[in-house]
């Protein structure tokens, strides 16, 4: 994470904890009528949102059937993309105050090309210096979750998360006249646990943190799995608002599965222009 992210980050903790305790404070003292004019209502939200990546760190591993291979870099070593822009769709269907179900999915495409400076042994197949390898990366997510809210008050909701993280991962490789082709994929339901903060400043403004984690180690599988989103929305009227914020989200595991042995370690940070629709 960059410096501008990481200092945005503390100064929401920072922010967020101090938002909670007064709010706890105010609780006691407020009426039955207040007390029920909760912060973030809203029944139904749709998010519609544009992801501009930037600098994305890409490193992996694919091991042969005799376990050799090359760690390399997709950017540095195979000319893969380090930026794009992707769309991707998320919500949540609110029961009541306390409980509610999310969902979202993405799609990630990096494309790489490169003449080789280094030689590579990627699976069972070995690139020399001079050859030219075309490459690409496949990043697939569905999620699908559940939320309960911890605490929620007038201008707070503190809310922790647990579902399945559907990922499916894929990495194709080949010399540019078509030949020494081979992929590797890496896919499975995976449990993800978060934490959610949303803290209202007016009646049109409001922040948004969502931290999610992973640390998995499951027969031949572990590593972590790690999303982080901050951005702050703006109601424009009775049910749609507009988002801008930051985005993070990691993978870091090491797999012996018969479709990829070896590593994968991929990072992307990203800045997140959202449309949201929502029926309180």
């Amino acid at each position: 994470m960059n410096s501008i992210e990481s200092r945005c980050f503390r100064l929401l903790k920072l922010a967020v904890g101090t938002t909670l305790l007064v709010n706890l404070l105010a609780l006691s003292g407020m009426d039955v009528e207040a007390a029920e004019k909760l912060a973030f209502p809203e029944k139904l939200v749709i998010r519609f949102s544009s992801i501009s990546i930037r600098d994305a760190d890409t490193d992996l591993t694919v091991l042969s059937s005799d376990n050799l291979g090359t760690g390399f870099s997709f950017v540095d070593d195979l000319g893969g993309d380090d930026s794009l822009t992707i769309p991707r769709l998320d919500g949540y269907y609110r029961f009541n105050p306390a409980h509610r179900v999310e969902f979202g999915t993405f799609r990630i495409e990096r494309d790489g090309r490169n003449l080789l400076t280094v030689d590579l042994n990627i699976g069972d197949e070995t690139y020399s210096i001079g050859d030219t390898v075309i490459s690409s990366i496949k990043y697939e997510l569905l999620k699908i979750g559940y939320a309960y809210s911890l605490y929620h008050s007038q201008a707070v909701e503190l809310s922790v998360t647990a579902g399945l993280h559907v990922t499916n991962y894929e990495f194709d490789y080949e010399l540019i006249d078509g030949t020494s082709a081979d992929s590797s994929e890496a896919s499975g339901p995976l449990p993800m646990f978060g934490i959610r903060v949303s803290y209202a400043i007016d009646p049109r403004w409001s922040i948004h943190y969502l931290s999610e984690l992973l640390f998995v180690e499951a027969g031949d599988t572990e590593g972590s799995f790690q999303n982080y989103e901050l951005d702050i929305r703006y109601k424009l009227n009775e049910n749609f608002m507009l988002g801008a914020g930051l985005t993070r989200f990691s993978i870091d595991v090491t797999t012996k599965d018969s479709d990829w042995d070896g590593r994968i370690a991929d990072t992307h940070h990203g800045i997140v222009v959202s449309g949201i629709y929502f029926i309180d």
